[in-house]
C-alpha cells in the first residue's frame, strides 16, 4: 500500500500555498472537494446557469433536464425503484425535518384512536436525528423510546425489539454512527420495524462514502444523506423515500413550483417529490453531487473499498500501540454487522490531556481532527465523558498521515500529561 494516496493528487487543496502538508483528518464531518467535482460545478455556473422548471426558453429546459438526470443518478446510486423516489434538499438535517414535519406529525395530529403513542430512535444519533423527535415527541405527548447500545457500540438488537409495539409511530436510527462508527444492521432492523407496521428512516451521512446503497434491499421507508459526505459540495441534500408514501406527505416548506393551482383562499400541490421541493433547485450543488458520484465510480468502488479497510487498519492498529491511547468504546471485538466494512472513524481520548488541548496541539502541526460531543451529546454523556477526539479519514489520506497523527500524539502526551 503506498505511504500517500493515489488519489491525493485530485484534491486542489493540498497543493495551495495556504495549506501546506494539510493532514486533513475530518472526513465524517465534511470530506474535502476533488477537482472534478469543482470543475463541474464552475463549467454549469458559468455556462449553463439558469432557474430549473420554470422557464420556457431553452437554456431552463437544459436545466431542468441537468435536475432530472441527476435524480436519475441518485437513484441508481441508491437502488431506488424510480427516480421519482428522490427529492432534493439542502442536506440531511433539512431531509429529516422534511421527513419529521411532513410525514410523522400529520400522523401524530390526526391519531384519535391515541396508537401512536412512542417513537423510537438509538443512542448513537446525531442530534440532527434527535431534536426533531424530540420535540414532536413533547409536543403532542407521546414518549421518545432510547435503544441502548452494548458493550462494543452496536444498537442492542435485542432490546430494541422490546421498545417497537403497535403503538409506535415511527423508527429512525443511523446507517453509520458519526462517533463508535459502527455499521447498523439496516436491513434486519427494517424487517423487524416491518413486521409490526412501523416506517422506517435510516440516516445514512456516514456510511454513504462507503459504496453505493440498496434501499430496496434494506427495506427502508425513508433514507437520507449530504452530498458533503459523498465529497461532493455543500448545500446538497438526498431524501428518499418509497413512492406510496411520498404521496401522502404534505410539504414541509410552501412555494414556488409545486402547485397545480393556486387562488387566495387554496392550493393543490402538485404530485412526486416536485411537491417536496419548493423554491429554485440548488443546481450547481446538485451538479457537484453527481460528478462525485461518477469520480467514485471511476474509481471503482471495490477499490475504494480495499484501499479504506487497509487504511483504517493501521489507523487502529498504530492508536492501540499508544499505551495512553483511550478508546471511548473500550471492547474491542469487531461488528459482525458491518457487512465487511470497517470503521472509518475512530473516537478516543488521551489518558491525563483534555481532547481540546490536543486538537488545539494538533492544528499547530497543521494535522485537523475534531474535538468536542460531534453533535453527539447524549452519547458521550451515556458513556460518561464529556467529549472526545475523533480521527476521520479520507480517500486522500495515507499511511503518511496516520504516522504523523501518532508522533504528534506522542509528542503532546510527553508535552501536557506531565505538567
Amino acid at each position: 500500500m503506498p505511504t500517500v494516496s493515489p488519489w491525493k493528487q485530485d484534491f486542489p487543496i493540498f497543493s495551495y500555498h495556504a495549506h501546506p502538508n494539510l493532514c486533513y483528518l475530518d472526513s465524517a464531518a465534511t470530506c474535502l472537494t476533488p477537482k472534478h467535482v469543482a470543475d463541474a460545478m464552475f463549467h454549469y455556473q458559468c455556462f449553463s446557469h439558469a432557474n430549473s422548471h420554470k422557464g420556457l426558453y431553452q437554456l431552463s429546459a437544459n436545466v431542468t433536464e441537468i435536475v432530472e438526470q441527476a435524480r436519475d443518478k441518485v437513484a441508481n446510486f441508491l437502488g431506488a425503484e424510480s427516480a421519482n423516489n428522490i427529492v432534493f434538499n439542502s442536506g440531511t438535517t433539512e431531509a429529516l425535518n422534511l421527513i419529521a414535519y411532513s410525514f410523522v406529525e400529520p400522523i401524530l395530529m390526526s391519531d384519535c384512536s391515541g396508537r401512536a403513542k412512542n417513537i423510537v430512535i438509538s443512542a448513537v444519533e446525531h442530534h440532527a436525528n434527535l431534536l426533531p423527535w424530540q420535540r414532536l415527541a413533547k409536543q403532542y405527548d407521546v414518549e421518545l423510546r432510547i435503544a441502548p447500545i452494548d458493550d462494543f457500540g452496536d444498537i442492542d438488537l435485542a432490546m430494541l425489539a422490546t421498545l417497537l409495539d403497535e403503538n409506535t409511530a415511527v423508527l429512525a436510527f443511523t446507517h453509520c454512527s458519526n462517533v463508535i462508527g459502527k455499521f447498523t444492521p439496516v436491513g434486519d432492523i427494517c424487517r423487524l420495524a416491518k413486521s409490526k407496521n412501523i416506517p422506517t428512516i435510516i440516516d445514512g451521512a456516514q456510511a454513504v462514502a462507503h459504496g453505493p446503497v440498496n434501499v430496496k434491499n434494506i427495506g427502508c421507508d425513508f433514507y437520507v444523506f449530504s452530498a458533503h459526505k459523498l465529497y461532493g459540495p455543500t448545500g446538497c441534500g438526498i431524501l428518499y423515500c418509497r413512492s406510496e408514501l411520498l404521496e401522502h406527505m404534505r410539504p414541509y416548506q410552501l412555494g414556488g413550483g409545486m402547485i397545480n393551482s393556486v387562488d387566495f383562499t387554496d392550493s393543490d400541490y402538485i404530485s412526486g417529490p416536485l411537491k417536496l421541493e419548493p423554491g429554485s433547485h440548488n443546481v450547481a450543488s446538485i451538479v457537484g453531487l453527481v460528478e462525485a458520484i461518477d469520480y467514485l465510480n471511476d474509481i471503482s468502488w471495490s477499490d475504494i473499498s480495499l484501499y479504506m479497510n487497509k487504511l483504517n487498519h493501521y489507523l487502529s492498529q498504530s492508536l492501540i500501540e499508544l499505551n495512553y491511547f483511550k478508546p471511548i468504546i473500550s471492547a474491542v471485538e469487531p461488528s459482525q454487522t458491518t457487512g465487511g466494512k470497517s470503521p472509518s472513524l475512530i473516537s478516543f481520548e488521551l489518558d491525563s490531556v483534555h481532547c481540546h488541548d490536543v486538537a488545539s496541539l494538533l492544528d499547530s502541526e497543521n494535522i485537523a481532527v475534531r474535538a468536542g460531543h460531534h453533535c453527539a451529546q447524549p452519547l458521550h454523556k451515556s458513556l460518561g465523558i464529556n467529549a472526545s477526539i475523533r480521527v476521520s479519514l479520507g480517500l486522500y489520506n495515507g499511511y503518511e498521515d496516520i504516522d504523523r497523527l501518532i508522533t504528534s500524539l506522542h509528542g503532546i502526551h510527553q508535552l501536557m500529561a506531565t505538567k
